[in-house]
């Protein structure tokens, strides 16, 4: 596991470099301005992900630009910031964040080769 200390982020970006599988997430961390860091990369390699159309499981090809913030612990209310990742612990770990931004890739919508332009014929 790839752990980042949040106290040691500063203005000075600190590379990352992580795999998990066939995926691959480089970038780098920046402290921004009090509990709040920027996170930027990409995650290229290869994830599976099933078809929405026919459910088949096909092999993706990933090239994806990441950026959000992070927060060093719980953000208040008033915090203005809309995608933000609360870290809870004094480490940040960077197999989790990939494991996350994997997810939310497989949570899109997603068409294979075979089933592109067709639609769901389907009553409701």
């Amino acid at each position: 596991m790839t752990y980042i200390p949040f106290k040691h982020l500063n203005s000075t970006p600190l590379d990352f470099e992580v795999s998990v599988g066939n995926t691959l997430f480089i970038g780098n961390l920046v402290h921004k301005k009090g509990k709040i860091a920027q996170l930027n990369g990409t995650i290229t390699g290869t994830v599976l992900i099933f078809c929405d159309v026919c459910a088949e499981q096909v092999e993706k090809t990933l090239n994806e630009e990441v950026s959000f913030y992070l927060s060093d612990g719980i953000i208040s209310e008033n915090e203005n910031e809309l995608d933000i990742v609360e870290i809870t612990t004094p480490m940040i770990e960077m197999e989790e964040l990939l494991h996350s931004e994997i997810e939310l890739i497989k949570s899109d919508y997603f068409c294979c080769s075979q089933c592109e332009g067709k639609t769901l014929d389907k009553e409701f």
